[in-house]
This record gives structure tokens, sequence and C-alpha cells, in this order.
């Protein structure tokens, strides 16, 4: 037995293995109102999924079009820049936290590093 929780139009909303506060309704493992809610569930997670990858390739065109001067990017709308400007510099940061050599090319982790 698993613990649903239920929206305002009565459809499961969530699913706990424990009896946590909400979760109040108990309901069979093997319910066919339980096993569409989990591939319901299953199949937004991969659409996100696949957004959050569709979306870093539309980054990277962006950069070749720009780096090929087929585009500017002054071309794109101001909130585009701003968006392009911030997904940048998170990336170069990302970048910079998995820098593990030093100038030097010496490793930063590992025997003597400390």
């Amino acid at each position: 037995m698993v613990f649903i929780k239920r929206d305002k139009d009565g459809e499961i909303s969530g699913v706990s293995r424990d009896h946590e506060p909400g979760f109040d309704e108990e309901i069979q493992e093997r319910s066919g109102e339980l096993t569409a809610f989990l591939h319901s569930s299953q199949n937004s997670a991969e659409l996100a999924n696949s957004d959050l990858e569709f979306i870093r390739v539309i980054d990277d065109l962006v950069e070749v079009l720009i780096a090929k001067g087929l585009i500017s990017f002054t071309d794109l709308p101001p909130s585009a820049q701003e968006k392009l400007l911030k997904r940048s510099e998170l990336r170069s940061r990302w970048r910079e936290s998995l820098d593990l050599l030093g100038d030097e090319g010496n490793y930063l982790i590992g025997p003597g590093a400390l």
C-alpha cells in the first residue's frame, strides 16, 4: 500500500510510501488510477528533460550563428540578449568550478593537494 494526496479536483497529485501529512488516503500499488498518475508523471519528467536538452542545442546554435556573422547579438530582442548573457555567465562559472588543473598543470585534487 502507498499513500496519496489529491488536488482540489480529486485527482492524485502526490504519492508517498509513508503516511505523511497530506498523504492520508491509502491506495493499492496496482491501482489503475495510481498507474496512470505514475505514467503521466514519468512522461512529464521525460518531456521536461528533453526541453532542457533542447534549450542547450538552441543556445549553442545561437552562439554558432553569431560566431559566423549570420546574426548579430544586437539583432536579438533585449530580453533574449539578457537571457543569453545570463546563461553565458552561468556556463562560464560552471566551467571554472570544474577546472581541476592549476595554472602550472598541477592537479588540485589528489594526494598531497590538501
